[in-house]
């Protein structure tokens, strides 16, 4: 089955989700930056991903050289990234719904307890597969843009 890693990078972490392209999820995480290398190292293994799907945000010039140092032989793509910290919020708070006096807090005036930087990649590799039709796809020169992106 054909996946992408999706990249989060942010100014001290950097979320990261594998996604099929039939939309399920293999592995979700977040790293410290720092640490980000030995991730996409262990990550990009055989069968290699299609294709790295970079978001946008702060860090993603630094990643971008990171991934290009690394050589991985993987084209990158940027996805995008508007609004996907908000979504990855909500999406936390449905997959994790506040339990006791939480409850009765209303969810836009709650914090997530642990950072939701692999639920950002996550929707950043959703949008991209939809975007680019890609559902259910097996081949990977299906991907609309053809062309390596330079962040």
């Amino acid at each position: 089955m054909k996946y992408l890693l999706a990249l989060d990078p942010g100014s001290d972490k950097c979320g990261y989700a594998v996604v099929r392209y039939d939309l399920s999820l293999v592995e979700k995480g977040v790293v410290y930056l720092a640490e980000l290398h030995r991730a996409l190292v262990r990550l990009c293994v055989k069968p290699l991903p299609d294709v790295i799907v970079l978001g946008s945000g702060t860090a993603a010039n630094a990643v971008s050289d990171l991934i290009k140092d690394l050589d991985l032989g993987i084209p990158v793509r940027v996805g995008e990234e508007r609004n996907s910290t908000r979504e990855a919020r909500d999406r936390y708070f449905r997959d994790h719904p506040p339990t006791g006096f939480w409850r009765l807090v209303p969810l836009g005036l709650q914090i997530p307890p642990v950072p939701v930087d692999d639920y950002a990649a996550l929707i950043i590799a959703e949008r991209y597969i939809v975007q680019n039709r890609l559902i259910g796809d097996n081949e990977p020169q299906r991907h609309r843009d053809t062309e390596d992106t330079k962040v």
